[in-house]
Protein backbone atom coordinates (compact mmCIF):
# COMPACT_ATOMS: atom_id res chain seq x y z
CA UNK A 1 0.00 0.00 0.00
CA UNK A 2 1.44 2.96 -1.08
CA UNK A 3 1.02 6.71 0.42
CA UNK A 4 0.36 9.67 -1.26
CA UNK A 5 2.89 12.23 0.31
CA UNK A 6 1.17 15.79 -1.12
CA UNK A 7 -1.41 14.79 1.34
CA UNK A 8 1.17 15.62 4.19
CA UNK A 9 2.47 18.79 2.41
CA UNK A 10 -0.87 21.15 3.13
CA UNK A 11 -0.14 25.01 1.29
CA UNK A 12 0.64 28.01 3.35
CA UNK A 13 -0.41 30.81 1.01
CA UNK A 14 1.69 34.09 2.06
CA UNK A 15 1.35 37.90 1.12
CA UNK A 16 3.96 38.40 -1.78
CA UNK A 17 6.52 41.23 -1.77
CA UNK A 18 5.25 44.04 -3.86
CA UNK A 19 8.49 44.96 -5.17
CA UNK A 20 9.65 40.88 -6.26
CA UNK A 21 6.23 39.32 -6.50
CA UNK A 22 7.54 35.61 -6.68
CA UNK A 23 8.83 35.61 -3.17
CA UNK A 24 7.00 35.97 0.33
CA UNK A 25 6.74 40.08 1.54
CA UNK A 26 9.64 40.10 4.00
CA UNK A 27 7.30 40.86 6.88
CA UNK A 28 6.30 37.19 6.58
CA UNK A 29 9.83 35.66 5.11
CA UNK A 30 10.76 34.33 8.57
CA UNK A 31 7.34 32.33 9.04
CA UNK A 32 7.72 31.23 5.83
CA UNK A 33 10.99 29.61 6.28
CA UNK A 34 9.22 27.71 9.53
CA UNK A 35 6.33 26.62 7.38
CA UNK A 36 8.93 25.07 5.18
CA UNK A 37 10.89 23.65 8.30
CA UNK A 38 7.46 22.19 9.47
CA UNK A 39 6.61 20.56 6.15
CA UNK A 40 4.33 22.92 4.39
CA UNK A 41 4.53 23.65 0.66
CA UNK A 42 4.63 27.72 0.24
CA UNK A 43 3.04 29.93 -2.70
CA UNK A 44 2.63 33.49 -2.60
CA UNK A 45 -0.06 35.97 -3.59
CA UNK A 46 -0.27 39.08 -4.78
CA UNK A 47 -2.00 41.45 -1.66
CA UNK A 48 -2.71 44.95 -4.03
CA UNK A 49 -4.47 42.82 -6.59
CA UNK A 50 -6.80 41.16 -4.40
CA UNK A 51 -7.37 44.58 -2.67
CA UNK A 52 -7.92 46.28 -6.03
CA UNK A 53 -10.71 43.84 -6.53
CA UNK A 54 -8.87 41.25 -9.01
CA UNK A 55 -8.58 38.07 -6.57
CA UNK A 56 -8.29 35.66 -10.22
CA UNK A 57 -4.83 37.47 -11.05
CA UNK A 58 -3.83 37.71 -6.97
CA UNK A 59 -3.64 34.09 -6.90
CA UNK A 60 -2.28 33.48 -10.35
CA UNK A 61 1.24 32.28 -8.20
CA UNK A 62 -0.74 29.25 -6.83
CA UNK A 63 -0.25 25.88 -7.89
CA UNK A 64 -3.61 24.16 -9.21
CA UNK A 65 -5.20 21.23 -7.55
CA UNK A 66 -2.50 21.90 -4.57
CA UNK A 67 -5.10 20.81 -1.73
CA UNK A 68 -6.42 22.38 1.77
CA UNK A 69 -4.65 26.05 1.82
CA UNK A 70 -3.64 28.57 4.66
CA UNK A 71 -3.86 31.82 4.17
CA UNK A 72 -1.31 34.02 6.43
CA UNK A 73 -0.87 37.30 5.40
CA UNK A 74 -2.07 41.14 5.64
CA UNK A 75 -5.46 41.61 7.17
CA UNK A 76 -8.06 40.98 4.42
CA UNK A 77 -11.78 43.30 4.76
CA UNK A 78 -14.32 39.64 4.91
CA UNK A 79 -15.31 40.44 1.80
CA UNK A 80 -11.98 40.47 0.07
CA UNK A 81 -11.47 37.74 1.64
CA UNK A 82 -14.82 35.70 0.08
CA UNK A 83 -13.70 36.77 -2.93
CA UNK A 84 -9.98 34.95 -2.67
CA UNK A 85 -11.50 32.04 -1.11
CA UNK A 86 -13.73 31.64 -4.20
CA UNK A 87 -10.47 32.52 -6.60
CA UNK A 88 -8.98 29.34 -4.44
CA UNK A 89 -11.25 26.85 -5.12
CA UNK A 90 -11.55 27.66 -8.49
CA UNK A 91 -8.13 26.45 -9.02
CA UNK A 92 -8.40 23.54 -6.63
CA UNK A 93 -7.15 24.73 -3.22
CA UNK A 94 -9.70 25.23 -0.53
CA UNK A 95 -9.10 27.61 2.24
CA UNK A 96 -9.01 25.94 5.62
CA UNK A 97 -11.38 28.73 7.09
CA UNK A 98 -13.91 29.53 5.41
CA UNK A 99 -15.53 33.33 4.58
CA UNK A 100 -18.00 32.99 7.32
CA UNK A 101 -15.15 31.76 9.98
CA UNK A 102 -13.31 34.08 9.02
CA UNK A 103 -15.90 36.84 10.06
CA UNK A 104 -16.86 35.30 12.85
CA UNK A 105 -13.16 35.28 14.00
CA UNK A 106 -12.22 38.50 12.42
CA UNK A 107 -14.92 40.95 13.26
CA UNK A 108 -16.37 41.37 17.14
CA UNK A 109 -20.02 41.16 16.30
CA UNK A 110 -19.08 37.50 15.17
CA UNK A 111 -17.22 36.42 18.41
CA UNK A 112 -18.52 38.79 21.04
CA UNK A 113 -21.54 36.35 21.98
CA UNK A 114 -19.58 33.38 22.39
CA UNK A 115 -17.23 35.07 24.28
CA UNK A 116 -19.49 37.62 26.64
CA UNK A 117 -18.92 35.82 30.13
CA UNK A 118 -15.44 36.91 29.44
CA UNK A 119 -14.64 40.07 27.79
CA UNK A 120 -15.82 43.26 28.17
CA UNK A 121 -19.63 44.18 27.78
CA UNK A 122 -19.94 46.02 24.14
CA UNK A 123 -22.47 47.25 22.13
CA UNK A 124 -22.45 48.30 18.64
CA UNK A 125 -23.57 50.42 15.68
CA UNK A 126 -23.32 49.54 11.83
CA UNK A 127 -22.09 53.02 9.52
CA UNK A 128 -20.11 53.92 6.47
CA UNK A 129 -16.37 55.39 6.33
CA UNK A 130 -16.52 58.87 7.02
CA UNK A 131 -20.15 58.83 8.07
CA UNK A 132 -19.93 58.18 12.53
CA UNK A 133 -23.44 57.82 14.36
CA UNK A 134 -25.99 60.75 15.25
CA UNK A 135 -25.32 61.61 18.21
CA UNK A 136 -28.72 60.55 19.63
CA UNK A 137 -27.84 56.65 18.64
CA UNK A 138 -24.53 56.98 20.25
CA UNK A 139 -26.45 57.84 23.24
CA UNK A 140 -28.53 55.09 23.48
CA UNK A 141 -25.80 52.86 22.84
CA UNK A 142 -23.79 53.79 25.66
CA UNK A 143 -27.21 54.54 27.68
CA UNK A 144 -26.86 50.34 28.98
CA UNK A 145 -23.19 51.71 30.24
CA UNK A 146 -23.79 54.25 32.31
CA UNK A 147 -24.50 54.46 35.88
CA UNK A 148 -26.06 57.44 38.08
CA UNK A 149 -23.27 58.65 40.41
CA UNK A 150 -21.13 56.99 39.13
CA UNK A 151 -18.67 57.21 36.18
CA UNK A 152 -18.35 54.74 33.75
CA UNK A 153 -15.45 55.16 31.08
CA UNK A 154 -15.40 53.34 27.43
CA UNK A 155 -13.36 52.59 24.80
CA UNK A 156 -14.08 53.09 21.10
CA UNK A 157 -13.45 51.18 18.14
CA UNK A 158 -14.46 49.48 14.96
CA UNK A 159 -15.26 45.89 14.35
CA UNK A 160 -11.74 44.87 14.11
CA UNK A 161 -9.56 47.77 15.43
CA UNK A 162 -9.13 50.77 17.86
CA UNK A 163 -6.77 53.51 17.90
CA UNK A 164 -5.30 53.18 20.91
CA UNK A 165 -2.06 55.00 19.86
CA UNK A 166 -4.23 58.33 19.52
CA UNK A 167 -6.08 57.26 23.41
CA UNK A 168 -7.46 60.27 24.73
CA UNK A 169 -8.53 61.69 21.18
CA UNK A 170 -10.15 58.75 19.27
CA UNK A 171 -10.35 55.78 21.79
CA UNK A 172 -10.92 56.82 25.61
CA UNK A 173 -14.24 58.10 27.06
CA UNK A 174 -14.17 58.73 30.66
CA UNK A 175 -17.75 58.50 31.21
CA UNK A 176 -20.54 56.66 29.01
CA UNK A 177 -22.92 59.34 30.25
CA UNK A 178 -20.88 62.15 28.48
CA UNK A 179 -22.64 62.42 25.01
CA UNK A 180 -21.02 65.64 23.72
CA UNK A 181 -17.05 64.05 24.47
CA UNK A 182 -18.47 60.61 23.06
CA UNK A 183 -19.83 61.92 20.34
CA UNK A 184 -16.58 63.77 20.03
CA UNK A 185 -14.16 60.78 20.28
CA UNK A 186 -16.29 59.00 17.86
CA UNK A 187 -16.21 61.28 15.07
CA UNK A 188 -12.60 61.66 15.68
CA UNK A 189 -12.39 57.72 15.55
CA UNK A 190 -14.29 57.46 12.33
CA UNK A 191 -12.25 60.22 10.93
CA UNK A 192 -8.89 58.90 11.31
CA UNK A 193 -9.70 55.45 10.30
CA UNK A 194 -10.80 56.79 7.20
CA UNK A 195 -11.26 54.04 4.38
CA UNK A 196 -10.41 51.41 6.55
CA UNK A 197 -13.07 51.73 8.95
CA UNK A 198 -14.54 48.09 9.35
CA UNK A 199 -18.63 47.30 10.31
CA UNK A 200 -18.82 50.54 12.35
CA UNK A 201 -18.60 51.66 15.84
CA UNK A 202 -18.31 49.53 18.73
CA UNK A 203 -18.43 50.90 22.55
CA UNK A 204 -16.73 48.50 25.21
CA UNK A 205 -16.78 49.06 29.07
CA UNK A 206 -13.11 49.99 30.20
CA UNK A 207 -11.54 47.18 32.53
CA UNK A 208 -7.88 48.04 34.19
CA UNK A 209 -5.30 45.92 33.08
CA UNK A 210 -2.05 46.32 35.14
CA UNK A 211 0.53 47.56 32.16
CA UNK A 212 3.80 45.98 33.95
CA UNK A 213 2.13 42.68 33.25
CA UNK A 214 1.16 42.78 29.32
CA UNK A 215 -0.95 41.19 27.05
CA UNK A 216 -0.56 37.10 25.72
CA UNK A 217 -1.35 36.36 22.40
CA UNK A 218 -2.58 32.73 22.49
CA UNK A 219 -3.05 30.88 18.93
CA UNK A 220 -5.46 28.26 18.67
CA UNK A 221 -5.23 25.36 16.08
CA UNK A 222 -8.66 23.02 16.18
CA UNK A 223 -9.14 24.35 19.59
CA UNK A 224 -5.43 23.44 20.72
CA UNK A 225 -3.59 26.32 22.33
CA UNK A 226 -0.39 25.37 20.06
CA UNK A 227 1.76 28.81 21.05
CA UNK A 228 1.38 31.39 23.67
CA UNK A 229 3.72 34.09 23.50
CA UNK A 230 3.39 38.14 24.14
CA UNK A 231 1.10 40.74 22.70
CA UNK A 232 3.17 41.93 19.46
CA UNK A 233 2.74 45.69 20.68
CA UNK A 234 4.69 44.44 24.28
CA UNK A 235 7.46 41.58 22.76
CA UNK A 236 9.22 42.10 26.35
CA UNK A 237 6.48 41.51 28.33
CA UNK A 238 5.53 37.43 28.26
CA UNK A 239 2.69 36.91 30.77
CA UNK A 240 1.37 33.16 31.25
CA UNK A 241 -2.54 32.90 31.30
CA UNK A 242 -4.74 31.10 32.40
CA UNK A 243 -6.93 28.84 29.59
CA UNK A 244 -9.18 26.31 31.68
CA UNK A 245 -12.34 28.66 30.65
CA UNK A 246 -10.85 29.94 27.46
CA UNK A 247 -10.23 27.02 25.82
CA UNK A 248 -14.02 25.61 26.27
CA UNK A 249 -14.88 28.52 24.58
CA UNK A 250 -12.63 28.67 21.38
CA UNK A 251 -13.76 25.30 21.42
CA UNK A 252 -17.49 26.52 21.20
CA UNK A 253 -16.64 29.33 18.71
CA UNK A 254 -15.84 26.59 16.18
CA UNK A 255 -13.28 28.29 14.06
CA UNK A 256 -10.08 26.48 13.18
CA UNK A 257 -7.77 29.16 13.33
CA UNK A 258 -8.33 31.54 15.65
CA UNK A 259 -5.76 33.78 18.45
CA UNK A 260 -7.13 35.84 21.81
CA UNK A 261 -5.32 38.34 23.43
CA UNK A 262 -5.97 38.30 27.24
CA UNK A 263 -4.63 40.58 29.75
CA UNK A 264 -4.74 39.94 33.71
CA UNK A 265 -7.28 42.79 35.04
CA UNK A 266 -7.00 44.70 38.66
CA UNK A 267 -8.68 41.89 40.45
CA UNK A 268 -6.27 39.17 39.40
CA UNK A 269 -8.86 37.70 36.53
CA UNK A 270 -7.94 37.14 33.20
CA UNK A 271 -9.83 38.62 30.33
CA UNK A 272 -10.33 38.56 26.40
CA UNK A 273 -9.46 41.87 25.50
CA UNK A 274 -9.34 40.96 21.27
CA UNK A 275 -10.34 37.31 19.41
CA UNK A 276 -8.81 37.30 15.86
CA UNK A 277 -8.46 35.16 12.67
CA UNK A 278 -5.10 33.72 13.21
CA UNK A 279 -4.35 34.09 9.58
CA UNK A 280 -4.05 37.69 10.39
CA UNK A 281 -2.87 38.46 13.36
CA UNK A 282 0.80 39.45 14.08
CA UNK A 283 3.44 37.23 15.61
CA UNK A 284 5.72 38.96 17.86
CA UNK A 285 9.26 39.39 16.66
CA UNK A 286 11.86 37.03 19.20
CA UNK A 287 9.07 34.11 19.04
CA UNK A 288 9.91 30.59 18.38
CA UNK A 289 6.77 29.90 15.53
CA UNK A 290 7.79 26.21 14.99
CA UNK A 291 4.99 24.90 17.26
CA UNK A 292 2.30 26.94 15.56
CA UNK A 293 3.32 25.60 11.53
CA UNK A 294 3.48 22.32 12.94
CA UNK A 295 -0.28 22.42 14.41
CA UNK A 296 -0.71 23.84 10.52
CA UNK A 297 0.60 21.11 8.79
CA UNK A 298 -0.57 18.58 11.27
CA UNK A 299 -3.77 19.93 10.57
CA UNK A 300 -3.75 20.70 7.43
CA UNK A 301 -2.97 17.41 6.06
CA UNK A 302 -5.92 16.28 7.62
CA UNK A 303 -4.52 14.93 11.47
CA UNK A 304 -5.73 15.73 14.60
CA UNK A 305 -3.88 17.71 17.19
CA UNK A 306 -6.34 16.28 19.81
CA UNK A 307 -8.08 12.98 20.07
CA UNK A 308 -10.84 12.56 22.84
CA UNK A 309 -13.21 9.95 24.10
CA UNK A 310 -14.65 9.39 27.66
CA UNK A 311 -11.77 10.43 30.25
CA UNK A 312 -8.80 10.12 28.01
CA UNK A 313 -7.87 12.57 25.62
CA UNK A 314 -4.55 12.28 23.50
CA UNK A 315 -2.59 15.50 22.76
CA UNK A 316 -0.19 15.55 19.69
CA UNK A 317 3.49 16.04 20.85
CA UNK A 318 4.56 17.91 17.93
CA UNK A 319 8.52 18.20 16.92
CA UNK A 320 9.23 21.33 18.74
CA UNK A 321 7.88 20.73 21.69
CA UNK A 322 8.39 17.11 21.77
CA UNK A 323 12.61 18.46 22.03
CA UNK A 324 11.29 20.00 25.39
CA UNK A 325 9.86 16.56 26.56
CA UNK A 326 13.07 15.03 25.37
CA UNK A 327 15.11 17.01 27.35
CA UNK A 328 12.72 16.16 30.75
CA UNK A 329 10.68 19.55 30.75
CA UNK A 330 7.26 19.79 31.84
CA UNK A 331 6.49 21.78 28.33
CA UNK A 332 3.66 23.33 29.50
CA UNK A 333 1.70 20.70 30.63
CA UNK A 334 0.73 19.52 34.43
CA UNK A 335 2.33 16.09 34.63
CA UNK A 336 1.32 13.66 37.46
CA UNK A 337 4.97 12.89 39.14
CA UNK A 338 5.60 16.19 38.30
CA UNK A 339 7.81 15.81 35.29
CA UNK A 340 7.60 13.17 31.89
CA UNK A 341 8.51 9.72 32.66
CA UNK A 342 11.91 8.15 31.22
CA UNK A 343 10.18 6.72 28.80
CA UNK A 344 8.35 9.37 26.94
CA UNK A 345 11.26 11.36 27.22
CA UNK A 346 13.05 9.07 24.99
CA UNK A 347 9.47 8.57 22.63
CA UNK A 348 10.17 12.32 22.11
CA UNK A 349 13.17 12.08 21.09
CA UNK A 350 12.68 9.42 18.53
CA UNK A 351 10.13 12.01 16.98
CA UNK A 352 12.64 14.72 17.44
CA UNK A 353 15.30 12.75 15.28
CA UNK A 354 12.60 11.38 12.45
CA UNK A 355 12.30 15.13 12.10
CA UNK A 356 15.70 16.04 11.50
CA UNK A 357 16.16 13.45 9.53
CA UNK A 358 13.23 14.46 7.51
CA UNK A 359 11.55 10.88 8.59
CA UNK A 360 8.69 12.60 10.52
CA UNK A 361 5.12 12.59 9.17
CA UNK A 362 2.47 14.61 10.56
CA UNK A 363 -0.42 12.73 12.49
CA UNK A 364 2.26 9.65 12.88
CA UNK A 365 4.09 11.05 16.20
CA UNK A 366 3.65 10.93 19.78
CA UNK A 367 0.68 11.60 21.92
CA UNK A 368 0.35 13.16 25.17
CA UNK A 369 -1.72 10.62 27.33
CA UNK A 370 -4.38 13.22 29.71
CA UNK A 371 -7.40 13.21 31.79
CA UNK A 372 -9.97 14.86 30.17
CA UNK A 373 -11.31 16.30 32.89
CA UNK A 374 -8.29 17.95 34.66
CA UNK A 375 -5.72 17.71 32.44
CA UNK A 376 -3.10 16.06 34.11
CA UNK A 377 -0.43 14.45 31.56
CA UNK A 378 -0.72 11.12 33.07
CA UNK A 379 2.04 9.29 30.27
CA UNK A 380 2.32 9.04 26.41
CA UNK A 381 1.29 6.83 23.73
CA UNK A 382 1.98 7.29 20.32
CA UNK A 383 3.37 5.46 16.84
CA UNK A 384 6.85 4.18 15.98
CA UNK A 385 6.60 5.49 12.58
CA UNK A 386 4.00 6.32 9.57
CA UNK A 387 2.08 2.99 7.84
CA UNK A 388 4.57 1.13 5.63
CA UNK A 389 3.70 0.25 2.39
CA UNK A 390 1.67 -3.12 3.35
CA UNK A 391 -0.34 -0.80 5.51
CA UNK A 392 1.81 -1.62 8.71
CA UNK A 393 1.72 0.47 11.53
CA UNK A 394 2.83 -0.16 15.38
CA UNK A 395 2.08 1.71 18.38
CA UNK A 396 3.69 2.07 22.03
CA UNK A 397 2.71 3.62 25.28
CA UNK A 398 4.15 4.46 29.21
CA UNK A 399 2.33 5.74 31.86
CA UNK A 400 3.96 7.72 35.11
CA UNK A 401 4.46 5.40 38.31
CA UNK A 402 1.21 7.30 39.73
CA UNK A 403 -1.13 6.45 36.39
CA UNK A 404 -0.41 3.18 36.59
CA UNK A 405 -3.57 0.69 37.55
CA UNK A 406 -6.11 2.46 37.29
CA UNK A 407 -6.94 1.80 33.20
CA UNK A 408 -5.37 4.43 31.27
CA UNK A 409 -3.34 2.52 29.10
CA UNK A 410 -6.00 0.11 28.40
CA UNK A 411 -8.80 3.51 26.90
CA UNK A 412 -5.73 5.14 24.97
CA UNK A 413 -4.47 2.14 23.17
CA UNK A 414 -8.25 1.29 22.25
CA UNK A 415 -8.45 5.03 21.36
CA UNK A 416 -5.36 5.46 19.32
CA UNK A 417 -5.55 2.05 17.86
CA UNK A 418 -9.14 2.66 16.82
CA UNK A 419 -8.50 6.00 15.03
CA UNK A 420 -5.42 4.15 13.44
CA UNK A 421 -7.37 1.99 11.80
CA UNK A 422 -9.89 3.80 10.56
CA UNK A 423 -7.07 5.40 8.47
CA UNK A 424 -7.56 4.30 4.81
CA UNK A 425 -3.65 3.58 4.61
CA UNK A 426 -3.72 1.37 7.61
CA UNK A 427 -4.45 -1.94 7.41
CA UNK A 428 -2.67 -3.89 10.58
CA UNK A 429 -2.14 -1.70 13.82
CA UNK A 430 0.47 -4.02 16.27
CA UNK A 431 2.20 -3.52 19.40
CA UNK A 432 5.06 -5.47 20.94
CA UNK A 433 5.69 -6.76 24.84
CA UNK A 434 8.17 -8.52 26.68
CA UNK A 435 7.01 -12.03 27.81
CA UNK A 436 7.52 -11.05 31.27
CA UNK A 437 5.09 -8.39 30.88
CA UNK A 438 1.60 -9.71 31.51
CA UNK A 439 0.09 -5.84 32.73
CA UNK A 440 1.09 -4.64 29.20
CA UNK A 441 -0.50 -7.65 27.38
CA UNK A 442 -3.90 -7.25 29.00
CA UNK A 443 -3.75 -4.18 28.87
CA UNK A 444 -3.73 -4.92 25.03
CA UNK A 445 -6.09 -7.55 25.13
CA UNK A 446 -8.85 -5.34 26.73
CA UNK A 447 -7.81 -2.60 23.92
CA UNK A 448 -9.28 -5.37 21.88
CA UNK A 449 -5.79 -6.23 20.49
CA UNK A 450 -5.18 -10.54 19.09
CA UNK A 451 -1.96 -12.15 20.16
CA UNK A 452 -0.04 -13.70 17.12
CA UNK A 453 2.95 -15.01 17.86
CA UNK A 454 6.44 -14.49 19.20
CA UNK A 455 8.79 -11.62 16.90
CA UNK A 456 12.11 -11.79 17.71
CA UNK A 457 11.48 -12.86 21.04
CA UNK A 458 8.76 -10.43 22.15
CA UNK A 459 5.36 -11.21 22.19
CA UNK A 460 2.94 -9.21 18.74
CA UNK A 461 -0.46 -8.21 19.58
CA UNK A 462 -2.48 -7.13 16.58
CA UNK A 463 -5.50 -5.30 14.97
CA UNK A 464 -6.74 -6.40 11.77
CA UNK A 465 -7.83 -2.54 10.04
CA UNK A 466 -10.25 -4.56 7.80
CA UNK A 467 -12.26 -5.65 10.34
CA UNK A 468 -13.81 -2.50 11.90
CA UNK A 469 -13.15 -0.60 15.28
CA UNK A 470 -11.17 -2.67 17.49
CA UNK A 471 -13.38 -5.41 20.18
CA UNK A 472 -12.90 -4.84 23.58
CA UNK A 473 -12.89 -8.10 25.78
CA UNK A 474 -15.93 -6.76 27.28
CA UNK A 475 -17.13 -6.17 23.52
CA UNK A 476 -16.08 -10.05 22.73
Amino acid sequence: MTVDLAADRPLLVFSGDPLRPRRTDPHFAAEAAAARSAGAAIAVLDHEALLAGDAEAAVSRVPREAGPVWYRGWMLPADRYAELAAALAARGCPLLTSPAAYRTAHELPGWYGTFRALTPHSAWLPCAPGRPPERTALAGLAAPFAAPGQRRPLVVKDWVKSRKHEWEEAAYVPDAADTERLAAVVGRFVALQEEFLTGGVVLRAFESYPREVGEARVWWVDGEPVLIGPHPDTPELRPVPELTQVASVVRELGARFVTTDLARRTDGVWRVVEVGDGQVSGLPAGTDHRPLFEALVTTGAGFPLRLTEGRVTLRALLPATAARVADGETAGFDWIDTAPPATTSGGAEIAVRAAASGGYRPGWGVFVLTDTASGTALGSIGFHGPPDDTGFVEIGYDLSPSARGAGWATEAARLLAGWAAARPEVRTVCALTEPENTPSQRVLERAGFRFVGEREGLRAYEIDASAGAPRTAVDA
